[in-house]
């Protein structure tokens, strides 16, 4: 067998095969013993059949068109696989000549994977929260603990926010009662600006027994007229929040003393801001890299493969759950449509970060050692449980191993990439990188030693906490 490679439109070629007699003549053989078993012929037992009885009943074009259609995907892989071709698509197959007789010419058109270039990614620039633990994120945190073991004390001064208010609300359109917005004892956080646009903004500052009008504007486009509300502020309360005390500590959690349960909550916050900021850095710099990508239109055929595996993921996800699609769309709230644009959005997402880090390999030259790819077989072998020397044969010869190199070249890149980005907080400080590798914190012993409270610190920012109303 032969093949040539002529160049097409975009990231086409076209694949010429030239396939001789004695090559096809297995697939003639196989061609036989199909059609054999499957026609009747008097005098003959099916899949008996000689084959110049069955050339003089179907015509020997017949049955070598059925043996080149049989033998096409072999010799197109083989023919992709000697020209080592990166196809993503099969759009066109054809017999051009050789049904009859002699040699037989195949021409196929096929789509590769586009081979993009990125420029200018070694001074990428990111912005990410900072990974570093303040003591207001702690005090913040022990705030809202706090606030679960609150109080609510009513009171007479004017609303600010956070106040918890009780109100009667009736709302009118045009002089007519508008149903769905009315309510009386509602019990109202202000701040929470999700019942009503405006209610925030027209309690503010009004007290206790107080009756309120607003206007509230139609949506945009909407022919109807606005709504006018009117609020009866029936009461104000205040959350009383409990002392930063050991005996509060020892309620609110397992720790007995305030100090183990503040330096907890350290240990906490700390790995999770390191983790959100370390997971944002990655984000957003495959994103910045992705941004430098010189390529207009997503290959389709590439789209589509991975929606339909992304589909079949969340397929069996659900089926192991026993949670019908149905179900999950009433659980979730969702359509079908806003699950399947989800869905196509993630395959677009998936199949850029794809293309951007084939780039990155290709760009910085990236090689995985013989050593590393070892590594790496024992690892995936522990993890199936299997031994490394079959698992190698295995993927060897089904031919993933060449996946699995190009997933660890690709880890590889990013790697090397990221150790360029330069990384700023929203303040446009320098984030020192090391705070973003993933390491071991402080025990809680350790921390609850660092971290022992000051008395009067303490005693003065609970009062300060309650006199403005948190």
């Amino acid at each position: 067998m032969q093949s040539t490679i002529t160049p097409a439109e975009g990231s086409n070629v076209k694949i010429i095969i030239d396939i001789d007699e004695a090559e096809l003549e297995p697939s003639v053989n196989a061609a036989l013993a199909k059609i054999s078993k499957d026609v009747r012929i008097p005098g003959f037992r099916q899949g008996k059949v000689p084959r110049k009885v069955l050339e003089a009943k179907l015509g020997r074009s017949y049955i070598r068109v059925e043996a080149i259609n049989e033998a096409i995907p072999g010799f197109l892989g083989e023919a992709i696989k000697s020209n080592d071709l990166d196809v993503i698509a099969t759009q066109n197959v054809n017999i051009k000549s050789g049904e009859e007789s002699g040699t037989v010419v195949l021409e196929a058109d096929v789509e590769l994977r586009p081979e993009v270039t990125i420029v200018g990614y070694k001074g990428v620039k990111v912005v990410i929260p900072s990974p570093e633990l303040t003591d207001q994120d702690v005090h913040d945190h022990l705030k809202r603990l706090r606030e679960q073991f609150g109080e609510l004390a009513e009171i007479e001064d004017p609303v600010v926010f956070d106040h918890q208010v009780s109100i009667d609300v009736r709302a009118e359109r045009d002089g007519e009662q508008v149903s769905n917005l009315a309510v009386e004892d509602f019990l109202y956080r202000v701040g929470g600006d999700n019942f009503i646009p405006g209610l925030d903004d027209a309690l503010l500052g009004h007290k206790a027994g107080e009756e309120i009008s607003f206007e509230v504007a139609p949506p945009e486009g909407s022919e109807e007229g606005p709504i006018t509300c009117f609020v009866t502020l029936k009461k104000v309360n205040e959350l009383k929040l409990p002392d930063l005390t050991d005996e509060w500590a020892a309620e609110a959690s397992e720790f007995e003393t305030l100090s183990e349960l503040e330096a907890s909550v350290r240990v906490q916050l700390q790995a999770t801001k390191k983790s959100r900021s370390r997971m944002l850095f990655r984000d957003r710099a495959l994103a910045a890299l992705i941004e430098l990508m010189d390529l207009k239109d997503l290959p389709q055929a590439l789209v589509q493969q991975e929606f339909d595996a992304l589909l079949r993921d969340f397929s069996t996800r659900l089926e192991a759950q026993g949670i019908q699609l149905e179900q999950y769309l009433t659980i979730t709230g969702s359509t079908s449509d806003q699950l399947v644009n989800q869905l196509l959005t993630d395959a677009q997402n998936h199949v850029k970060v794809d293309l951007v880090l084939r780039a990155l390999v290709r760009e910085d030259s990236v090689e995985v050692t013989a050593e590393d790819l070892d590594k790496e077989i024992q690892r995936y072998a522990e993890s199936a449980e299997v031994d490394p020397g079959e698992f190698r044969d295995q993927i060897t010869e089904n031919g993933q191993i060449k996946m699995v190199e190009l997933e660890m070249a690709k880890a590889k890149a990013l790697d090397q990439f990221l150790e360029t980005v330069e990384i700023a907080d929203e303040n446009g400080n320098v984030v020192d990188r090391e705070l973003l590798i993933e390491n071991e914190v402080n025990s809680v012993e350790d921390l609850a030693k660092e971290s022992e409270p000051d008395k009067d610190a303490v005693d003065s920012s609970s009062r300060s906490e309650t006199d403005d109303g948190v």
